[in-house]
């Protein structure tokens, strides 16, 4: 699956986005969150001094005087006291107590009678008359203040002033969190206007020009002249040198594709073309070059009317290199023909000649076959493949193998000739390795084997049929070619 760099940056920053602002966010709360809870132990303490100051300035009360409940009731709301009450001791345990005075609801504080202890021995040994319980999470003081042995004064008071510290420290927390992700936004809209349109552009013209669309270019405005910029530039000449370079090279394929097609023609010169039936034998040949010109050649040679000559060479390599020895083969065959047909002579000074030429550096096989009137037929082959003979009388198939080396690698051995009884109507199959390398899907090679088996099972047939079927069972098994083909039926008339 394809990948997109966008959706990955995409993820990537808003990642690194949330985490960073997270961090930021619970860093400052968590300071903000210690400084404010210590500010409110501190506070605490102030306004729990302040209030016993103002209480011990009261005087003395006489809790069973209504008038003087009252007035005391009276100057606790007007310290700023709405929920308290009054507790008397009624025993030295501490165990029971009565209420002289209450007002609001006061929140039960947890084990009274250890700080009502605590604190009337606080008073006994330090003069400390107050004891304070803080609520941080509600930011609630609870007080208990000493106003005589038995009498003690329970009150809390609620700290507004934190809890309004609390509530603008969450908007502060709240607005650093907007403006950071909206800075994030704004600093992620600008890095992709300004670096990854320019990428993506260079992505989608890249993506163009692969397709074979040589003139796509880049274009953006080129106000910042940046490394992207450059980069643009670079791009835009390097496609135009391309485009260039390709228009040059088609050209010039133009201009080598003219000159193979004339070397082809040329090369066809060089074949018997469409005849088929010649003096003392009918012919039928299937040609078929890997490339334009081919390194397979071909002769059928009318000496006189009681002999007929045939050649057939496979040259090294394949293309021009190839052709290009064809056709000093066929040079040189023509002029050995007007000297000599003695089959080994023929293919011995060929041979001679090639070596003379190409000092060894590329060779051919070949096979010569020279048929006469009387019955006879003479062979040679150079290095080339077994060649099936089917004598039709017996209905039986004949191998004539190589009787010397290969053409032009300067070895002096003469060549065996065999001569051979023919008959009318007896067929050979002569070919070159291409047929046998010809490859199918599953890379399998054609081979020799399942050839001489084709020819066994059609060699009755009409020759004409016969090269038909030879070409359907090629065709059928093969879909790749690696070298020239030509294979053909000789047919004795």
């Amino acid at each position: 699956m394809k990948k997109s760099l966008r959706l990955q940056i995409i993820v990537i920053y808003t990642i690194l986005t949330v985490v960073n602002l997270t961090f930021v966010a619970v860093m400052i709360f968590e300071n903000q969150t210690d400084l404010l809870i210590s500010n409110f132990t501190l506070e605490s303490d102030r306004v729990a001094r302040e209030i016993l100051k103002k209480i011990e300035s009261f005087g003395n009360v006489d809790y069973q005087d209504p008038s003087q409940i009252h007035e005391f009731q009276s100057k606790l709301f007007s310290i700023g006291l709405s929920h308290f009450s009054v507790l008397e001791i009624e025993d030295s345990s501490l165990e029971k107590t009565k209420t002289l005075l209450s007002n609001g609801a006061v929140s039960p504080l947890s084990d009274l009678k250890s700080k009502l202890s605590k604190i009337s021995s606080a008073k006994a040994a330090l003069n400390t008359s107050y004891d304070i319980e803080l609520d941080t999470d509600q930011f609630i003081v609870h007080l208990i203040f000493f106003l005589n042995p038995k009498t003690f004064l329970i009150s809390e008071i609620k700290m507004r002033e934190m809890i309004d510290r609390l509530r603008s420290l969450y908007i502060q927390l709240g607005l650093l969190l907007v403006w950071g992700f909206t800075f994030q936004i704004l600093f992620g809209v600008f890095l992709y206007r300004k670096i990854f349109i320019r990428l993506f552009l260079l992505k989608e013209v890249s993506e163009t020009m692969a397709t074979g669309d040589l003139k796509a270019r880049v274009s953006w405005k080129q106000n910042a002249q940046d490394e992207l910029d450059v980069l643009g530039n670079t791009f835009n000449g390097m496609a135009e040198k391309i485009s260039s370079q390709f228009e040059t090279l088609q050209l010039k394929n133009t201009q080598i594709q003219t000159e193979l097609e004339i070397g082809k023609n040329v090369q066809e010169c060089f074949l018997p073309g469409k005849q088929k039936q010649f003096n003392l034998l009918q012919a039928h040949i299937h040609y078929q070059p890997m490339r334009e010109v081919s390194g397979d050649i071909y002769e059928i040679v009318e000496i006189n009317e009681t002999r007929t000559a045939f050649f057939l060479a496979d040259a090294t390599g394949h293309g021009v290199s190839a052709a290009l020895i064809t056709s000093i083969i066929h040079y040189n065959m023509r002029d050995i023909l007007k000297e000599t047909i003695n089959p080994a002579e023929v293919l011995g000074r060929l041979s001679e000649n090639l070596f003379e030429t190409l000092q060894g550096t590329f060779f051919a096989t070949g096979i010569f076959f020279l048929f006469e009137k009387n019955g006879f037929a003479y062979f040679c082959s150079a290095g080339h493949n077994p060649i099936y003979y089917f004598r039709k009388s017996k209905r039986t198939i004949l191998t004539l193998n190589s009787t010397g080396f290969v053409l032009g690698i300067g070895i002096p051995d003469p060549y065996q000739v065999l001569k051979i009884k023919t008959e009318p109507g007896d067929k050979i199959l002569v070919y070159t390795d291409g047929i046998l390398d010809a490859e199918s899907p599953a890379k399998e090679q054609f081979g020799d084997d399942r050839l001489l088996e084709t020819f066994q099972k059609y060699a009755e047939l009409p020759s004409e049929e016969l090269i038909h079927r030879l070409q359907t069972e090629l065709r059928s098994f093969a879909n790749h070619f690696p070298d020239d083909v030509t294979f053909g039926i000789l047919e004795i008339s």
